[in-house]
């Protein structure tokens, strides 16, 4: 068995996934084809064998033989679930270890008939892993080459981007063009940051996943229909600050039918009293408690996903990127959803987003002459107080005291200083080192700001 460290993200055979996308398209349209014509004779034959009228003596052989033919056919849709099984149990991640700090723990019950949900996990990085859960509509081998499908475009795209938000727009696109009309998917994928311990998820119609923190429940939603339905689906995504503790629970909607009461009561409320009842639990403990759950045998596929987090979020970031101007999205999508997820509003965020591209741009431009083997390093950090973040160039650097102030009359005309005052209007300090290859962006977090307003306002007693 492979740990966590070991996982891999590999992309299609011979890198092309259309062409492959392709191939699994035309042997699913064959596979639907036979199961169609398949459950037409067993239609049929159940017609005939139930007639009232007393059979003849060659009626009698006829149904006999009907009968054999109905056995075949049976015995074929069980070899065909029986594939779809092994394809399904081939697909699931060779993965038990636990990464530094994070403790995973998986379980997976096949139900009656052979579905489409699966689980992943992929580490893209050091210091960042991506979950994902989904479920494919319909069920035996269609759903299963659909499976395949949609996780083969997950690992090739979770590479290329950055943010959830992207992958799952782009996996989308990928499973319009290639699935047959008719079948989706449900998918809560979401990108964790072990350094900073920030959550980035999309949530794409699938069921909200339950975040454990200090005995209370919190559901993670956000807008966004199926994946492979519609051209334009408009996927929200959100950020949330975990802390040591928390626990994250992902799972498909054979838990919830595990969980459904005669009562009438819902499986999810069952579900969120089971873990609430539970909550002061280590995640192996609690797991163990779904296991007479699982006793059941449930008819729908079960698959469950949870992690929990058994470190300290770092004091500060450091990442390194190459002076390419398509890397400044990168820093980006680490830097600002640490900010998002402390409650930064949208306005200030696009000062820091503004301040950041300028800073960065810089750096790649001007400071490393678009060499793309040099390197531009960034390190930031957030507290209740104020972001701070340092971009750091391996250029000459530069005076900034004698860069021409674009705001003076005199300078209206001048190509040059334009970048830093949007940087200084941005942001509440901008500083660089002595040499100029290093500027460090200040900015107060909102409350402190609307603090010091208000302290502002307050008129001193007579």
């Amino acid at each position: 068995m492979k740990n966590a460290g070991d996982n891999e993200n590999v992309g299609p055979p011979d890198g092309d996934l259309v062409a492959h996308v392709a191939r699994l398209r035309q042997r699913l349209e064959e596979l639907s084809g036979e199961l169609q014509r398949a459950k037409g004779t067993i239609s049929r034959l159940q017609e005939r064998l139930h007639a009232q009228a007393p059979p003849s003596p060659e009626d009698a052989q006829l149904r006999r033989g009907k009968s054999r033919q109905l056995e075949r056919q049976a015995m074929i849709l069980m070899r065909e679930d029986a594939v779809a099984r092994r394809f399904q149990e081939s697909l699931r991640p060779l993965w038990l270890g636990d990464f530094e700090g994070v403790e995973f723990a998986v379980r997976s019950v096949p139900g009656v008939r052979v579905r489409g949900d699966f689980y992943d996990v992929i580490k893209t990085s050091a210091n960042s892993v991506v979950l994902l859960m989904a479920d494919v509509s319909g069920c035996g081998l269609p759903a299963t080459v659909i499976m395949a499908m949609a996780r083969m475009a997950f690992r090739t795209f979770v590479p290329q981007e950055s943010s959830p938000l992207a992958i799952m727009q782009k996996v989308n696109d990928a499973l319009l063009d290639a699935a047959p009309p008719g079948h989706h998917l449900k998918a809560f994928l979401c990108l964790l940051d072990l350094d900073m311990l920030t959550l980035q998820y999309v949530n794409a119609s699938h069921h909200c996943p339950c975040l454990i923190r200090r005995g209370e429940i919190t559901r993670l939603d956000t807008e966004g229909f199926f994946v492979g339905m519609f051209e334009k689906p408009q996927y929200e995504q959100k950020s949330v600050q975990l802390e040591v503790g928390d626990k994250l629970i992902l799972f498909t909607d054979g838990l919830i039918t595990l969980f459904e009461d005669p009562s009438g009561e819902s499986g999810e409320a069952w579900l969120c009293n089971f873990l609430s009842d539970r909550a002061g639990l280590r995640l192996r403990d609690l797991m163990r408690g779904l296991n007479d759950r699982f006793a059941r045998g449930p008819e729908d596929d079960v698959a469950v996903l949870a992690m929990e987090l058994l470190r300290e979020q770092a004091r500060s970031k450091t990442m390194s990127i190459a002076s390419l101007p398509s890397e400044i999205r990168h820093v980006e999508n680490s830097v600002l959803p640490l900010l998002r997820a402390k409650g930064w509003g949208e306005r200030t965020l696009f000062d820091v987003k503004l301040a950041l591209e300028e800073a960065v741009s810089n750096a790649i431009k001007h400071g490393n002459q678009l060499d793309s083997t040099k390197r531009v390093k960034v390190e930031f950090s957030a507290d209740e107080e104020e972001g701070v973040i340092s971009v750091e160039d391996e250029g000459e650097g530069f005076d900034p005291a004698h860069v021409p102030d674009p705001t003076l009359d005199e300078n209206i005309e001048a190509s040059s200083g334009r970048g830093i005052a949007l940087m200084r209007a941005a942001m509440d300090s901008v500083e660089y080192n002595e040499k100029g290859n290093v500027v460090t962006l200040i900015k107060a977090s909102p409350w402190k700001l609307e603090g010091s307003l208000l302290r502002g306002q307050e008129q001193p007693e007579a």
